[in-house]
C-alpha cells in the first residue's frame, strides 16, 4: 500500500504540473492575440471599407495623406490576424515541449528513488526475514510473498534445527556406545556392534532422504513390491511374525528411487514391531483406482487420538526425544510420500494397533 501510495501520489503530481503547464500556455496566447496591434502591422494608415462604402480611419485620419492610404478587405484582414497569431506559436510549443520533457525527466528521477528506496526496504527484510514478524510488509501481494517467503525460511530453519538435533541424539549416542562396546566387552559385544552399526546406517539413510526434494525425482521408476518384499525379508529374519501380501498380476511401479520406498517402508515396519506387542504384523500391497498403496498394519498398543494430528510433523516425537518413540522414522515417511507425489493416511485406535497407508501414483 505505501508503494501505490507514493506512485498515485506521483503521478497525480505529474498530472496537475502538466495540466498547469499547457493552461498558462494557452492564458499566455489569448492575452497575446488580445493585444495584438494589426494596424502596427499593417502601417500607420489604414482604412477600412464599411456597409456605407464611407471610409474610416484606423489611425492618424485627420493628418493621412491621401496618397499613403491603404483599404482592406476581409480577406486581407483575417490574413494579418492569423499572422501575428502565428507569429507566437512556434516559440510557445517549443517552450510547452520543453517543459513536459523537463518534468517527465522529473517524474523518472522521483520513481526511480522510490523504486531504489523499496529494492532496499525489501533488501533489509531480506536481511532480518528470521527477526522480522509476519505482516510487517505493508504492500498486499509483497506481504502474502513475504509472508510465503518467511514460512518456507521458517521450516528449513526449524528442519536445521530438527536435524542437528537428531544427529546429536541419534548418531552421537549410537557412536558412543559403540565404543565403549569396543572398549569394554571387545568379542562379546560384536553381534551388538554390528545392529549398532546398522541402526546408524538407517539414521544416516533417514537424512540423506530428508535432504532430498521433488527435484530429485527425475524418471526413477521403482517396482514398490520388490522394495517391500527386500524389507520383509530383512526383518523376519528376527521376528517371524511378518506377513507380506501382494497380487503378482497388479502393477506397482511408481515414479521415485528404491532408498526413498526402502527406508518409508523400513521406519514403518520398525515401528510395527517396536510397538506391536509381538502380534502379527502385516504389510500389503495394492493397486486401486490408478494409485500404489502400501499397507502396514500393526496390532499392538495404538497411537492416542489427540497425539495423531501431529504424529508426521518434523517437530513431533510421541515419547519425547530421549525416548524411544516414533521420532523422525514417520517424517521420513511423510516427506518421501511428498518426493513421490503421494500420501500417508493413519488409522489407529488405542490397545488395538495402527494401520499406515502409503498412496502413490500408479506409473504402470
Amino acid at each position: 500500500m505505501r508503494l501505490n501510495f507514493k506512485m498515485t501520489v506521483t503521478m497525480l503530481t505529474f498530472s496537475l504540473l502538466v495540466t498547469g503547464v499547457i493552461l498558462v500556455s494557452f492564458f499566455f496566447l489569448r492575452n497575446n492575440v488580445q493585444g495584438v496591434s494589426i494596424a502596427s502591422t499593417l502601417g500607420e494608415d489604414v482604412y477600412f471599407m464599411g456597409t456605407d462604402s464611407a471610409v474610416q480611419s484606423k489611425t492618424k485620419v485627420e493628418t493621412a495623406e491621401p496618397g499613403k492610404n491603404q483599404i482592406l478587405n476581409v480577406s486581407m484582414l483575417e490574413k494579418a490576424y492569423q499572422d501575428e497569431l502565428f507569429k507566437y506559436l512556434p516559440a510557445m510549443v517549443l517552450v510547452i515541449c520543453s517543459a513536459v520533457l523537463l518534468l517527465t525527466f522529473l517524474l523518472w528521477l522521483v520513481l526511480r528513488k522510490i523504486y531504489t528506496n523499496q529494492i532496499l526496504a525489501i533488501t533489509h527484510d531480506l536481511n532480518f526475514i528470521d527477526q522480522l514478524p509476519k505482516n510487517s510488509v505493508k504492500d498486499e501481494a509483497l506481504s502474502e510473498a513475504f509472508n510465503k517467503l518467511k514460512d518456507k525460511f521458517d521450516g528449513h530453519l526449524e528442519d536445521y534445527r530438527r536435524l542437528n538435533s537428531y544427529l546429536t541424539h541419534e548418531q552421537k549416542n549410537a557412536i558412543a556406545i559403540l565404543r565403549a562396546n569396543l572398549e569394554i566387552e571387545r568379542q562379546q559385544a560384536n553381534q551388538g556392534n554390528l545392529a549398532l552399526l546398522d541402526r546408524l546406517t538407517d539414521s544416516i539413510d533417514d537424512i540423506l532422504t530428508l535432504s532430498n526434494n521433488t527435484e530429485d525425482l527425475g524418471n526413477e521408476f521403482v517396482d514398490v513390491s520388490l522394495v517391500c518384499a527386500e524389507v520383509c525379508d530383512a526383518y523376519k529374519k528376527n521376528y517371524p511374525d511378518l506377513l507380506f501380501e501382494f497380487c503378482e498380476e497388479e502393477t506397482t511401479l511408481i515414479k521415485g528411487r528404491d532408498r526413498w520406498i526402502y527406508r518409508a517402508v523400513s521406519n514403518l515396519v520398525d515401528n510395527a514391531i517396536k510397538y506391536g506387542d509381538g502380534k502379527l504384523v502385516t504389510v500389503k500391497i495394492t493397486n486401486k483406482n490408478g494409485s500404489v498403496i502400501i499397507q502396514v498394519k500393526d496390532r499392538g498398543i495404538g497411537i492416542p487420538q489427540e497425539k495423531q494430528p501431529a504424529i508426521f510433523s518434523h517437530r513431533y516425537r510421541v515419547h519425547g526425544l530421549k525416548q524411544d518413540g516414533y521420532g523422525i522414522g514417520l517424517s521420513v515417511v511423510s516427506h518421501v510420500c511428498d518426493l513421490c507425489r503421494g500420501f500417508v493416511y493413519l488409522e489407529s485406535e488405542e490397545k488395538l494397533g495402527s494401520t499406515f497407508y502409503l498412496s502413490f501414483p500408479s506409473a504402470g
